[in-house]
């Protein structure tokens, strides 16, 4: 062991040697931050009669010239677990020794588990990167590799003045008991009124304790709010009724749970002061074994781990606003064998780990609309709002992807019927709505309020359907307590751009105005990344045109199948990517981008200038690296289609059309399936379509240079295509 001790000594003085870099020193510049380090090969297990290495990620924190000896460590290729231990940092003549040993834990699977120790040496390459080597053993193997970092800001951010709580603090989770008064006050204003009526209309709702989201969760919290506004201790019996029947309900899976985890947990805090002992110490229990069981999870089919899964989101905010809910209390209160920070730590990396693999850059989640946006209004919002008050960190940063949701969905919104959709993505095509508004209010970072706001009075307040976005008791909470009363509410054109990208999974939006039915909205998904173990659909290089009051190109039916998305048919394109090769846009919202797979590209422009003569001009390029084989062009849509050779003619219930005109390839074969309302192009070569979005006439198209690179007028507008991208010109 000596040897052994004495040798790793003199390998880690030749490396620091040999590299000659400068360290990091322990500043509050550089390490008042998360650190993340990853061992390659530091781990192992037998594979098919075989040894095979995975690589783990080490996490830890420091803060003010310290660094926290607790360390976190995640390796998903082998296996789900999070894996806890200790870290001794040194530091002597600008260099790192860290010397960590880790309990490796099992899954729900009951993967290999053990003890693993490694003694990691860095330098830094540059402000934020670490680069290294580590030694060490996992079960009595010696393992040894390189080791990278890196330094990344705190997240969630700290604020810079919190009151800790205290045992049977509460309320805590989303707001004080010094905010209390206020929050009365708020109930009776001319903003509050609306809101508290509501409230008292989803107090009248059937109580659910089945199905994919029970109420009966939602429903206690509203009881347990009013009575607390309206201090009146039979609405908190009414709550308790309801809550003893859901802690004693058997519910399928962890995903129908969590929502009632989530309700009870804001039940048990706001119904804190009118019920007994008796009462909290069940509830408190409860809470505490259900926070387990959403972190442990269950090794059927109704559980899904993956830190991009829509699961993972709903059970892990469940359980940690749980533990939010019963940190510090009393000793009795719960088991002292479930370690109630410990969970809560779990859950924060699980919820962190979903942000930053499921949610693009700008809000667009890579399992679609409807399986991004439930596990925030359902369990999400929630925690970070009771993060937040009981931890006193911020998750919706500025320019976050989380402060960047409802701008998105922003974005995207055309209000149609009565309704308020958007042209979706993904399974089950739709969104929460209002609900995603009214829960998400409290994420809004303060620069993006104003537009916001405008949106929602226009959709749903005041100006709009008058719903106030509320579907549910929670709803209405959220609503109350989070709703700005002192912001002025500004056009969103005064607030965001018109184009909105996110890089990260390659999405793209073009609006023209937000103003009412007849405003243009077209995007098209690259979908950079393709993510297994989730809902992901074949519609890399899909896109979607709405405008003049009705919906053009639109989602098929909700099928994991090819052809209910607007794309070229190709085979495996389920797992199909995009990379975007050229982008730009103009401040009327137009733009132009280009997406690259590996055997064909994809062009989309859209003009919303009128210098065509039309409202809305848009063109598709697809190009391919075998033209000479058939490729089939599929668009889904609503209406009246009609087929004259190699144009197609879409007719709603008004004079409004979309005409469609396949310049290239030249001899093309062009159908509309009925049953389906899908227009398929079949063709050898590659694909050049103009489609126009007008009222009453529709322009001409003058065909210059067909065959070579052919450009289209139509108007004052000259279309083309050069070096991988569409171009627009005047004549």
């Amino acid at each position: 062991m000596r040897k052994s001790r004495f040798l790793i000594i003199i390998i880690l003085i030749v490396y620091w040697i040999v590299l000659g870099v400068n360290l990091p020193t322990l500043s509050n510049n550089t390490l008042s931050r998360k650190v993340s380090i990853v061992l390659e090969n530091a781990l192992w297990r037998n594979s098919n009669q075989e040894i095979a290495y995975q690589d783990i990620t080490l996490d830890f924190i420091c803060k003010n010239n310290h660094c926290d000896s607790e360390i976190w460590g995640f390796a998903p290729d082998f296996n789900q677990g999070e894996h806890q231990g200790t870290v001794t940092l040194n530091q002597s003549h600008n260099q790192w020794v860290l010397e960590v040993d880790l309990t490796i834990n099992p899954d729900p699977w009951l993967s290999l588990s053990g003890k693993a120790n490694y003694r990691i040496a860095l330098t830094k390459k540059n402000n934020k990167v670490l680069v290294g080597n580590y030694q060490g053993h996992f079960n009595n193997k010696l393992l040894q590799g390189k080791a990278s970092g890196i330094i990344n800001p705190l997240y969630p951010q700290p604020l810079s003045y919190h009151k800790l709580i205290q045992a049977q603090d509460h309320p805590r989770l989303l707001f004080s008991k010094e905010d209390l008064p206020k929050i009365r006050k708020k109930a009776t204003t001319q903003i509050g009124k609306p809101i508290f009526k509501k409230l008292e209309e989803t107090l009248n709702q059937t109580v659910s304790y089945d199905g994919y989201v029970p109420n009966a969760g939602y429903y206690a919290a509203g009881q347990c709010f009013h009575a607390l506004i309206e201090e009146n201790p039979k609405q908190a019996e009414q709550a308790w009724t309801v809550t003893k029947t859901a802690i004693h309900t058997s519910y399928r899976r962890l995903f129908e749970l969590s929502p009632v985890v989530t309700g009870i947990a804001i039940a048990y805090d706001l119904c804190y002061p009118f019920w007994d002992n008796n009462h909290r110490i069940l509830v408190s229990n409860w809470l505490a074994q259900q926070a387990q069981l959403l972190i442990d999870g269950t090794p059927d089919k109704g559980w899904n781990p993956t830190a991009w899964s829509n699961w993972n989101a709903r059970a892990r905010g469940a359980a940690g606003l749980a533990a939010l809910a019963i940190l510090k209390e009393p000793e009795g209160y719960f088991s002292p064998d479930i370690d109630i920070e410990q969970l809560l730590t779990i859950a924060k990396r699980n919820i962190i780990r979903y942000l930053e693999t499921a949610i693009g850059n700008k809000g667009f989640g890579t399992e679609g609309d409807h399986y991004t946006t439930e596990p925030f209004i359902l369990t999400l919002f929630p925690f970070f709002t009771g993060y937040y008050h009981v931890k006193g960190e911020k998750f919706a940063t500025e320019n976050s992807n989380l402060a960047w949701l409802l701008p998105h969905y922003l974005m995207r919104i055309i209000p149609r019927d009565n309704g308020y959709p958007i042209p979706s993505y993904g399974r089950h095509r739709n969104y929460p709505g209002g609900s995603l508004f009214a829960m998400g209010m409290g994420s809004v970072p303060m620069n993006f309020l104003p537009g916001v706001m405008w949106v929602f009075d226009h959709y749903w307040g005041e100006n709009g359907d008058k719903t106030l976005g509320i579907k549910n008791s929670l709803d209405a909470i959220f609503l109350l307590v989070n709703y700005p009363e002192n912001v002025s509410i500004k056009h969103p054109s005064k607030i965001f751009n018109k184009v909105l990208v996110d890089e990260k999974k390659g999405f793209y939006v073009f609006r023209n105005q937000w103003q009412d039915q007849n405003d243009f909205v077209a995007s098209i998904y690259g979908k950079r990344e393709h993510l297994n173990k989730s809902w992901s659909f074949p519609d890399a290089g899909s896109f979607r045109i709405w405008g003049l009051g009705e919906n053009w190109a639109v989602a098929g039916e909700s099928k994991n199948k090819p052809e209910n998305e607007n794309i070229i048919i190709q085979e495996n394109h389920q797992k199909l990517t995009m990379q975007p090769i050229y982008f730009e846009s103009q401040k009327e919202g137009s733009g132009i981008v280009s997406l690259q797979a590996e055997n064909w590209l994809r062009s989309f422009a859209v003009d919303y200038s009128n210098i065509s003569g039309v409202p809305g001009l848009f063109v598709v390029v697809d190009q391919f690296n075998e033209p000479e084989n058939n490729h089939s062009w599929v668009m889904n849509t609503q209406g009246n289609v009609t087929i004259d050779k190699n144009t197609f003619l879409i007719k709603r219930d008004r004079n409004v059309t979309m005409k469609g005109t396949f310049i290239t390839p030249q001899t093309i074969e062009l159908n509309y399936e009925e049953e389906t309302q899908r227009i398929v192009a079949t063709g050898r070569g590659d694909f050049l379509i103009i489609m126009t979005v007008q009222k009453n006439d529709i322009p001409e198209l003058k065909v210059i240079n067909n065959r070579l690179n052919p450009q289209v007028i139509i108007g004052k507008r000259v279309v083309g295509f050069k070096d991988k991208h569409i171009y627009f010109g005047t004549k």
